[in-house]
């Protein structure tokens, strides 16, 4: 009977030790697969439209000064080869300022967050209200509506040189006090790369130009 219970008590105790050992190798496997999950996250490419991306920076700027305007906007190449043709980028240059003073606010967006901020009191021309797009309501076209048009419509062809795919901006036209969405990629024969103006509250195709030195 005492040789029995010893027995049994040895095989409890491996039973025991083997429930543990499973326990901590299925925690460990758990662990593993959290931290792959949190890489992966990290490394999730995130494009925003023109739109989004105007909304998004827009937010910080007014924290940095309540009067803050938006001055122009382009989207920056950095993608090793050519992107989804969506009207989406990753990366975003925005630059606000503030009418009479020499404050300028650039914000610069690298797949959906904030990277970097660029703050300038000096040097930047002072401007009046005329000089600003004033309020973002009047874009009543995004970039990936406007590019449909443009593939079906237009002679405009994606880069796959020192920018890749289509690019974008945004900007006023003081002059006539309008508006200006841009969508730049390579004319026909991939001799001159070119960019499209567009009115940015009714997506009418405005002109068309030769850009020398990106855009």
């Amino acid at each position: 009977m005492l040789q029995g219970a010893v027995h049994g008590g040895e095989w409890m105790k491996t039973k025991v030790f083997v429930s543990l050992f499973l326990f901590l190798l299925l925690l460990s496997g758990c662990t593993q697969m959290m931290r792959g999950s949190q890489t992966g996250t990290k490394k999730l490419l995130k494009k925003m439209t023109l739109i989004e991306a105007l909304t998004f920076a827009y937010s910080d700027a007014v924290k940095w000064n309540k009067g803050a305007m938006l001055v122009d906007a382009k989207s920056v190449d950095s993608d090793e080869e050519i992107v989804q043709f969506d009207g989406k980028r990753r990366y975003w240059d925005i630059t606000f300022g503030v009418p009479h003073t020499h404050e300028a606010f650039l914000v610069s967006i690298r797949d959906g967050e904030i990277n970097n901020y660029d703050i300038s009191d000096e040097g930047v021309p002072v401007h009046s209200n005329d000089y600003f797009i004033t309020d973002l309501s009047e874009i009543k076209i995004d970039s990936p509506e406007l590019l449909k048009k443009v593939i079906s419509t237009t002679k405009l062809y994606p880069s796959d040189t020192w920018t890749k795919g289509y690019s974008y901006g945004i900007s006023k036209d003081i002059d006539k006090d309008i508006v200006l969405i841009k969508i730049f990629g390579w004319g026909k024969e991939r001799e001159k790369f070119m960019g499209l103006q567009f009115n940015a509250s009714t997506g009418e195709f405005l002109k068309r130009t030769v850009v020398r030195y990106g855009h």
